[in-house]
């Protein structure tokens, strides 16, 4: 009696098919959740990605429109300003070819304090611009005389119009002594 009651229990599969089923099913939506959960992470990683791409694309284009244009920033009042004033600097917005800003740029000569550090530029930001003398003379193999001619350093600073991104560049012009 002992030996046919448990092989009535061993062979019986009566509802065996609704269990596995079930947990096929419950294992096939776990998985479906978390590759939803992973998809969605990664889309806000590459958006992440791309908004930080434009900002420093934009802060960039900044600074490269100041480098070109730089007669809108050089000119007589700033120069002026800048052999009186230690820190003078200069602001200016650059657009895009429809009008719309793209960052905000500042210019100013570079001048090392009494520390032999450059003064930065922005609160609790620091300036990555090496402390050196404003007025020097031209780089080497630049092909300008010694003599004759020498040349300004200035500190471009380009923000990205949402603020998130910094790009910074040294740059110099040559100026006749006389």
């Amino acid at each position: 009696m002992f030996d046919s009651l448990v092989k009535k229990t061993i062979g019986n599969e009566s509802g065996m098919v609704s269990i596995l089923s079930l947990m096929t099913l419950v294992i096939l939506t776990v998985a479906g959740v978390v590759a939803i959960t992973i998809s969605n992470n990664e889309t806000g990683i590459v958006r992440n990605e791309q908004i930080a791409a434009i900002d420093f694309y934009e802060a960039e284009s900044g600074l490269n429109d100041a480098r070109v244009n730089y007669n809108n920033w050089l000119d007589n009042d700033f120069l002026t300003e800048a052999q009186t004033a230690a820190n003078s600097t200069f602001d200016t917005i650059a657009e895009d070819e429809h009008g719309n800003p793209l960052a905000t740029v500042r210019a100013r000569c570079i001048e090392n304090n009494n520390s032999g550090d450059v003064t930065p530029i922005f609160n609790n930001v620091a300036d990555e611009m090496p402390a050196m003398a404003h007025i020097g003379n031209p780089p080497e193999g630049s092909g300008y005389s010694l003599k004759y001619f020498e040349s300004r350093r200035y500190s471009l600073t380009a923000t990205s119009g949402s603020g998130n991104t910094i790009v910074q560049a040294g740059v110099w012009k040559v100026f006749n002594k006389y």
